[in-house]
């Protein structure tokens, strides 16, 4: 379903960050830009898809996920409000997406195309606000994909769960931190079965490792 958006809302949004209400509507003017809302577990992209727009997340959750042919599940990133994404597969060159989209809540989500920004870089100081804004999202991502294989090639679930967990204190900059994830999600977004990951938990706190209250956790040592 399509809804209606104020230029005063996006001021807060990444991709127009240091850009003013006339310079946002300047550029959006150019471009035909829709604004969709999605149920819970609705697809956004799915794997094979053409991308043609680039996704801003204006409201709810949505998961990054990857399928492979046996149809097992794996979550690559939890994506928040105000994140761009689908943005990795946009380009003249590779333009179909190789993971899936989800929205893991109700969500509202922009659609921008943004390879008419691409085709005239300098055509004013608005548009290269924008561009350079979009090139430092792109870095921003890369380094979260990083820190998701890094967690993953730790050898032992233990350690996957532990880098995770704090890679996520770090983000927020609290000891305590609550995860987007339901223990099948976090099961999947580590790479590990979810019986194996209760289990392990369950040590870790009797260990004196971490603290845990369902889905807010503290690392101890």
């Amino acid at each position: 379903m399509e809804v209606r958006i104020s230029l005063q809302n996006l001021t807060d949004l990444s991709l127009f960050a240091g850009m003013s209400i006339e310079e946002i509507g300047e550029v959006l003017s150019k471009v035909n830009v829709i604004v969709k809302r999605f149920r819970k577990y609705d697809s956004i992209v799915l794997a094979g898809d053409s991308i043609e727009n680039i996704c801003i997340l204006l409201n709810g959750t949505v998961q990054m996920i990857k399928e492979d042919i046996w149809g097992d599940k794996s979550i690559i990133a939890n994506i928040d409000k105000g994140t761009v994404f689908a943005e990795t597969f946009f380009g003249k060159s590779y333009d179909h997406s190789i993971v899936s989209f989800f929205a893991s809540s109700e969500s509202e989500i922009l659609m921008l195309p943004f390879g008419k920004f691409l085709d005239n870089i300098g055509s004013s100081q608005a548009n290269k606000k924008l561009i350079c804004n979009f090139i430092s999202i792109m870095a921003d991502n890369n380094i979260k994909l990083i820190e998701k294989n890094e967690i993953l090639s730790k050898k032992t679930l233990r350690a996957k769960i532990l880098a995770y967990l704090e890679q996520e204190a770090k983000r927020t900059g609290a000891t305590k931190v609550t995860v987007p994830f339901s223990r099948t999600d976090l099961a999947n977004y580590l790479d590990a079965d979810r019986s194996a990951l209760t289990r392990e938990l369950t040590r870790m706190q009797n260990e004196g490792l971490i603290a845990f209250e369902r889905n807010t956790f503290e690392v101890l040592k």
